[in-house]
């Protein structure tokens, strides 16, 4: 039987599985289904909103979808009113064809259809100021990415979002305008919270920390294993500019294989499995990337983030991209020699001014409180007063 048309046949099981289970179990006006990059992880958007509605509504009935891979890996940190059920089993379409909602930071399949009137869906994705292309931007065949705007809101915090998910996933639907409920702490800010995750990730009293978060390649199939940048060297000028102890938090992308770090392990702290990106972002001084989302996360906090960006031409070919980078107002450098004249010349207001210009070029309206918008959304589809349409 060839790939292709057992791909079709499994689709339609997977359909007719859903479509059985939602008649023969009917739908639980209390039950929300969470699932965050394909059930790799307990984190992102999906986290923060599963979190706060169990504050605000304890009897909703909150079920997470995970690999086995991923429910191993964060068992211990699951809180007792989370069932996990593994994710793309026969349990998992059950589930979710019988919740009320469902909140995703991910795409999801064509057979995973919603009962219009009776099932929302809450869709948090996870870069609202993306750089590289995707979905139907990639001009893919057989892409089938599209939301089902008559049952779904998306929530956005920039125009630019909004821009982006009307061509990437042909929206036209409506948005929650509050920003992404993972840069809320990022927003607030909050010194405690700070000194909190610095803590559980035992950083030294008084060291400053480089968050490193490059990206993956598509024209590679891992993020090359030897460093495009001496990452030795930036540290050290970091210590020279500032006159304190630096370290790096390192965090690959959860589709690449990461870098050889044995040559800099003193001055590593790798971070790839640690699953609250946002609490990354809270803890770090300076964010470096290459076209990592995560940068224009991380300057509501008016801090500097730094685009190093040595295969510009090679990874804008390869992946197809929004912008050019050298027209929007970011703090770029091609080779080592620049990011090293960059750290040089970067003084704090300036690194507030870049963050703000970036702020106004994306049209950004984070306000700290989209985990209590989403929320509302949420709530207003729960409950047996729910009105109920065919």
């Amino acid at each position: 039987m060839g790939i292709d048309r057992y791909t079709h046949l499994a689709s339609a099981y997977r359909y007719l599985l859903v479509r059985c289970g939602r008649l023969l179990k009917g739908i639980d006006p209390d039950k929300v289904v969470f699932c965050c990059f394909q059930g790799r992880s307990y984190g992102d958007n999906p986290r923060v909103i599963s979190e706060r509605l169990h504050e605000l509504r304890p009897e909703t009935k909150i079920v997470w979808l995970f690999t086995r891979e991923a429910e191993k890996r964060v068992r211990g940190q699951l809180p007792d009113y989370v069932r996990p059920v593994f994710y793309k089993t026969k349990e998992a379409f059950l589930e979710q064809a019988t919740a009320r909602v469902w909140v995703d930071n991910f795409t999801k399949q064509r057979y995973l259809t919603l009962k219009k009137g009776r099932q929302f869906y809450v869709q948090t994705w996870h870069g609202d100021r993306a750089i590289k292309k995707i979905c139907y931007d990639l001009n893919l065949p057989n892409e089938s990415r599209r939301i089902e705007e008559d049952c779904a809101r998306v929530l956005t915090g920039s125009t630019f979002g909004e821009n982006m998910y009307r061509s990437c996933f042909r929206y036209r639907g409506e948005y929650i305008r509050a920003g992404s409920p993972r840069n809320d702490i990022l927003v607030r800010n909050d010194p405690a919270q700070i000194a909190a995750v610095r803590r559980k990730l035992g950083i030294p009293d008084g060291t400053r920390l480089l968050l490193y978060a490059p990206t993956y390649r598509d024209n590679e199939k891992v993020i090359p294993k030897r460093m495009q940048m001496d990452l030795d060297r930036t540290l050290k000028r970091l210590e020279a500019k500032t006159g304190e102890s630096w370290l790096c938090l390192f965090r690959a992308h959860y589709l690449s294989q990461g870098i050889d770090l044995e040559a800099v392990k003193d001055r590593i702290v790798d971070v790839t499995r640690y699953e609250d990106m946002s609490e990354l972002l809270l803890a770090a001084d300076m964010v470096l990337t290459d076209y990592s989302s995560c940068a224009l996360d991380f300057i509501v906090r008016d801090r500097p983030a730094l685009f190093f960006i040595p295969d510009w031409e090679e990874y804008k070919a390869a992946r197809g991209v929004y912008f050019d980078m050298h027209e929007a107002p970011f703090l770029l450098a091609h080779d080592q020699d620049e990011l090293e004249k960059l750290i040089d010349s970067l003084t704090p207001e300036q690194a507030r001014e870049n963050c703000a210009a970036i702020r106004d070029w994306f049209g950004y309206y984070e306000t700290g409180s989209a985990t209590d918008a989403a929320c509302e959304y949420i709530l207003s589809r729960l409950g047996s007063n729910q009105r109920m349409t065919d």
